[in-house]
């Protein structure tokens, strides 16, 4: 659900004459901009609005959470004056998360995605038309005498237009305030594509526009300002979530093209309910692979693979490139841990996968996965079945030195016959 938004264009302007335009002031106003992440339920800190309560109660219904983002634009500087008598800005755009976003108890202790999904959509939404509102100011020349005007009629123009969207999702996936789970799946997939192409061409498609989201080797936009975080949040797959700690894991790479690709890693949580237990709260990590392909701005999103031990999401420990096959070309070797303590097992699991090359602008929608001797590819450390148990290969060092004892040597060197640590 979404509270009323507070959306308000910031113009502080002081004319000097027309040849000085200085003065356009930033105020910072209330809310924290959470543009390069996913939401958490921890960022829904307020206590629910007795007024918005109240009213909802007077229709029969109780918010199970909502979320009031702002956008609020301003002009960067005084302004450039042009050859033919026009002005043209730079613009700063602010798409904040207000502080008063709430989160019922019930809500927040529920095994389910549902509702943190719905809300994190309403906020998509927000920043996909602050970027859009920030690139439509930003690429107009306006007049010296009624700029002010202009830029208004701009801004409230497209945030009428943003604010009616947000209303019809609502409208749309809660009716008379029942779930529609699957027109919630259908919008699911419709900002899912509008992020993917950096667009508002897709929240009125029907499902055949749009379901090929959920499937591998999507085109995705990578933006002039995006860096690894902003892309990777903006483009993730759906029903993903990119956390800090995934931006930590994830890089950007030439190895394989001569343009930089992305490695990228994302959190997915899922349930486990078995009759007679409690539900058990379960995640993984999934990774893709982003390569540039021959139109301009557009990349590949191919899936590389999902990480999980006991339904646990592991640590990424290691990213790098060593050749895992006979071809001479390096491969992608990913190494993930987790750290165990339960009936079977006391210390550190190691795990080494290798993933084939690709061609420069040839990606697969899923990279091919090529397999290990067992030595490598796992490994535990610390007490396994009351015996002690030591990981022959932890580093990327040892790693990569036991695939060349296997005869993978680096690019250029001469490839002997493999040996059976690796099979192809």
């Amino acid at each position: 659900m979404r509270t009323t938004i507070i959306a308000t264009l910031l113009l502080a302007i002081s004319l000097i004459s027309n040849a000085q335009r200085n003065d356009i002031g930033w105020i910072a106003p209330e809310g924290k901009i959470i543009n390069y992440r996913t939401l958490t339920w921890n960022d829904f800190q307020d206590k629910e609005d007795r007024r918005h309560a109240e009213e909802l109660a007077r229709q029969g219904l109780q918010a199970a959470a909502y979320v009031s983002p702002a956008i609020y634009i301003t002009p960067d500087g005084p302004g450039e004056e042009l050859a033919n008598g026009k002005i043209k800005f730079k613009f700063k755009v602010k798409c904040a998360f207000q502080s008063h976003a709430f989160v019922r108890n019930t809500t927040r202790e529920a095994h389910t995605n549902y509702v943190l999904t719905h809300e994190q959509d309403h906020y998509d939404i927000a920043l996909n038309y602050a970027r859009m509102i920030h690139d439509s100011l930003a690429n107009r020349e306006f007049s010296p005498d009624r700029f002010k005007e202009e830029i208004y009629l701009i801004y409230h123009g497209m945030m009428e237009v943003y604010d009616k969207l947000q209303d019809k999702y609502d409208a749309e996936v809660n009716p008379q305030g029942k779930d529609d789970v699957a027109m919630q799946t259908l919008w699911d997939m419709r900002i899912k594509k509008c992020l993917d192409l950096a667009t508002d061409k897709f929240y009125n498609s029907p499902e055949n526009d749009v379901k090929n989201v959920r499937t591998w080797g999507q085109l995705v936009k990578r933006l002039p300002t995006d860096d690894i975080k902003k892309f990777c949040t903006r483009t993730r797959p759906i029903y993903t979530e990119f956390h800090d700690e995934n931006a930590a894991y994830s890089k950007e790479v030439t190895e394989w093209c001569t343009e930089q690709a992305t490695v990228a890693f994302l959190t997915q949580r899922y349930y486990i309910e078995e009759e007679g237990k409690p539900v058990k709260d379960c995640s993984r990590l999934v990774a893709y692979l982003y390569t540039p392909t021959k139109q301009p701005d557009m990349y590949k999103r191919s899936f590389i693979d999902t990480f999980c031990i006991d339904d646990k999401a592991p640590k990424i420990t290691a990213v790098f490139f060593a050749n895992a096959d006979s071809d001479g070309v390096r491969e992608l070797i990913i190494q993930s841990t987790l750290d165990r303590k339960d009936r079977d097992a006391t210390g550190k699991h190691f795990c080494v996968t290798a993933y084939d090359n690709v061609a420069p602008f040839k990606a697969p929608a899923r990279i091919k996965r090529i397999s290990l001797n067992g030595d490598l590819e796992n490994g535990f450390e610390g007490m396994l079945n009351g015996k002690p148990s030591k990981a022959k290969y932890k580093t990327e060092k040892e790693i990569t030195e036991a695939l060349k004892l296997s005869g993978y040597s680096e690019i250029g060197a001469p490839v002997r016959e493999p040996k059976k640590i690796i099979r192809q």
